[in-house]
């Protein structure tokens, strides 16, 4: 079983482990080709009576939504809108590694720690943005789609001969209801902690994720990385020989997506007006195109994603 730490145990952690977090600091800040930076007001925004454009300071932690070779949505929040975002994100991170476990390497293979915890790593890092930029305004957390793709998803699904339901529902409540909420209701709880130390009136923006087509696709060409969905799929006799397989497939990965987006839209209520849920399902329009591969949007796909939680910010903070 996970340990859940105390804001005081994570402070002493950061106390004892402060090089290290300092060296893992300044190894995110990696150079990349910028995008465009967008000209006036989006339309999104424009269709919501928002006339003036704002930028925020941030930070953000999660997954490969966050952290995707090339650009993902927080460079599109970065370069198209204009927010300040310190990204600690790491692609492949489950929720229990964001909440529970250490600095892990990402693609880049920045320096690891067997003993920095990751939420050590991040409050020190909304301390270091509020010191070098005299404001934090918001968290922006991704986390989830790990924890029930890849190897994962095959506990979660019946054999298609079976005649049981699909997806397993029993499985299926006891990880998204309970131990999801349990990491995610913690994280939350340690954030807000930390920010009222720091005398900080702070936003924290969660999201779900959109409908992926489960086509047996992964990352680059020769599937470096992935798929995610499509061996469990066969081993449960669900081939994908035409569309019509694919689209039976795809319904029942949309059933997990909703139950995870529903639990997050309850979290959403039992924080009065600071915790905030996105939802980004449909915002890719059921587009096979904007799919890189089973898990992932391509660039034009993170670009719309980035849009909608750019809207999202401006409706909360104003």
């Amino acid at each position: 079983m996970s340990t859940q730490f105390t804001l005081d145990d994570i402070n002493k952690h950061i106390e004892t482990s402060k090089d290290t977090l300092d060296a893992i600091y300044q190894a995110r800040t990696a150079g990349r080709q910028p995008i465009e930076r967008l000209q006036g007001v989006h339309p999104l925004l424009m269709a919501s009576g928002i006339e003036q454009p704002k930028t925020y300071t941030m930070v953000a932690q999660g997954d490969s939504w966050f952290d995707y070779p090339g650009n993902d949505i927080i460079n599109f929040l970065r370069d198209r809108h204009g927010h300040y975002i310190e990204n600690i994100a790491v692609a492949g991170s489950t929720l229990n590694d964001i909440v529970y476990g250490p600095v892990p390497k990402n693609w880049f293979g920045i320096p690891q720690s067997d003993d920095v915890l990751r939420i050590a790593e991040l409050l020190h890092v909304m301390e270091k943005t509020l010191e070098e930029r005299g404001a934090l305004n918001a968290i922006l957390l991704s986390g989830g789609g790990n924890d029930i793709a890849g190897p994962e998803f095959f506990s979660f699904l019946n054999n298609k001969d079976s005649g049981l339901q699909n997806p397993n529902s029993e499985v299926l409540k006891g990880v998204v209801d309970e131990t999801f909420c349990t990491a995610y209701r913690h994280l939350i709880d340690v954030i807000f902690g930390h920010a009222q130390s720091l005398g900080v009136n702070l936003h924290i923006f969660i999201h779900g994720y959109d409908y992926p087509w489960p086509d047996g696709r992964g990352f680059t060409l020769f599937n470096l990385v992935g798929p995610w969905f499509h061996d469990s799929f066969n081993k449960k006799n669900y081939p994908y020989n035409n569309h019509a397989d694919l689209v039976v497939r795809r319904n029942i990965v949309a059933d997990f997506i909703n139950s995870f987006n529903e639990t997050l839209h309850g979290l959403e209520g039992e924080y009065s007006g600071t915790l905030h849920y996105i939802n980004l399902r449909n915002t890719l329009n059921n587009n096979y195109d904007l799919w890189a591969n089973e898990l992932h949007p391509t660039q034009n796909g993170f670009g719309m994603l980035a849009d909608k939680v750019n809207l999202a910010l401006h409706q909360a903070m104003g």
